[in-house]
């Protein structure tokens, strides 16, 4: 009766056990195909808005090309306005298509380390059985058994537990190289993610600048095309003012003539190829992101990466680490960069030698406008910039801001908007160089 009655209760937790297993195996499919349907609408509203804003980047181009005029200059902005929009809300889905990829990391890695712990209690078992084995001994084991099959069936499984530890002990290896790639792609996107929240700030002042030179546009021209064509004329007359025009890089506190910026620059073009109304322009979008870019300290604001050569920097150019400015830590990620070409030190370590031998400045400095104009001007020619076409020099601008993710969609509003500015100011070049 007892007997049967443990059959009942064992039969009933198997059935449970099985249910549990089921439901949990067919709960699983549903969230990862609910994961996987978010990923896909995902995608897809990135890749529909994406199409959109290749039509305003194409709009622009081709009102680029046309004569300058009122109608123009709005379609223009128009076009920079739905643009800079768009790329807001295609930047606000990619930061929840990497908050969703974050957290199926985390499952995953939550996962691998539950099977290591599982193939340690194995492994410890395992290995507990050995060491009583070894604790008996080969006499007792004979004394114990009266056939000599339970004897070579004893010591079979006692070989069979030492081939189990080994697969224990590779599998746990594996596990773990698996688990530290997952770490590493997990810290990407989490770098990723801190990225795309630089964008969103980028961005938000890039559509409030258009917005607001749209205003100022109309405000100056009251809408008519003479008052407009007026504003242009004046502005190509006045050679001396443009000349005395403050070149400001926002965020490190540098200012200076334009006509003086320029003469950095066209020497720093003169070393590394890389026209000088372009870099002006990388290195005014560079410092333009924030007031606080040069009043970081390394303690506080800087990746704990870069301390180490920020401090050799500081040391061959005898500063005081902790008076010397660097970028300050905004919310969304880390600080520490140097200077008006806003190197991160281990970045300016790597490019030490080549701007001393281009200037003759033994060590450079981040903080000199000269070592800095040419450090930046290394960097932009090493992306194809010395070559001074249109599509080069754009692809430079991207590979400057972005790294190797400078062909991803999202961050192709920075290559447009250097360029952009590169435009205005050889215009401005053009003229005082007359």
């Amino acid at each position: 009766m007892n007997f049967l009655f443990l059959k009942k209760q064992t039969a009933g937790c198997l059935l449970a056990i099985l249910c549990f297993f089921i439901f949990g195996l067919f709960s699983g499919e549903t969230l990862a195909v609910s994961g996987e349907e978010l990923e896909k609408s995902l995608r897809q509203q990135i890749d529909d808005l994406q199409v959109q804003i290749n039509e305003y980047r194409s709009n622009i181009k081709n009102l680029q090309q046309q004569g300058k005029s009122l109608d123009r200059e709005i379609n223009l902005l128009n076009n920079r306005i739905n643009q800079a929009t768009l790329e807001i809300k295609r930047t606000n889905l990619a930061v929840q298509q990497t908050e969703n990829a974050i957290g199926n990391k985390n499952v995953e890695l939550g996962k691998a380390e539950e099977k290591i712990n599982r193939e340690k209690s194995i492994l410890a078992i395992n290995v507990r059985k050995i060491y009583e084995q070894d604790g008996k001994g080969i006499l007792e084991t004979l004394l114990k058994n009266q056939k000599f099959s339970e004897v070579f069936e004893e010591l079979n499984s006692l070989e069979t537990l030492q081939e189990d530890i080994q697969k224990n002990i590779i599998e746990i290896r594996d596990l773990k190289i698996t688990l530290e790639d997952d770490k590493e792609a997990l810290e990407n996107k989490k770098e990723e993610l801190n990225e795309l929240r630089v964008l969103q700030q980028i961005q938000k002042q890039a559509l409030a600048a258009e917005q607001k030179e749209k205003k100022d546009l109309l405000s100056q021209t009251k809408g008519q095309e003479d008052n407009y064509q007026k504003l242009i004329a004046k502005a190509q007359q006045d050679a001396a003012s443009i000349r005395s025009n403050l070149y400001l890089l926002e965020g490190v506190g540098v200012s200076m003539p334009l006509e003086k910026a320029y003469q950095y620059a066209k020497k720093a073009g003169s070393l590394t190829g890389v026209r000088p109304a372009f870099l002006l322009a990388i290195l005014k979008k560079e410092t333009s992101w924030g007031n606080n870019l040069g009043s970081g300290n390394w303690r506080r604001d800087m990746k704990s990466t870069e301390q180490k050569a920020f401090l050799q920097i500081c040391e061959k150019l005898g500063r005081n680490p902790d008076t010397t400015p660097v970028s300050k830590k905004p919310w969304y990620g880390w600080g520490g960069a140097m200077g008006p070409a806003q190197f991160l030190p281990t970045t300016w370590l790597a490019y030490e030698q080549r701007i001393a031998n281009l200037t003759g400045h033994n060590p450079p400095d981040p903080w000199d406008i000269e070592d800095a104009f040419v450090a930046a001007g290394i960097k932009l020619a090493q992306g194809g910039a010395s070559t001074r076409t249109y599509d080069t020099e754009w692809k430079a601008a991207q590979v400057y801001f972005a790294g190797s993710r400078w062909n991803n969609p999202t961050y192709y509003f920075y290559g447009d908007q250097v360029m952009e500015l590169a435009g205005v100011i050889q215009e401005q070049l053009n003229i005082i160089a007359q």
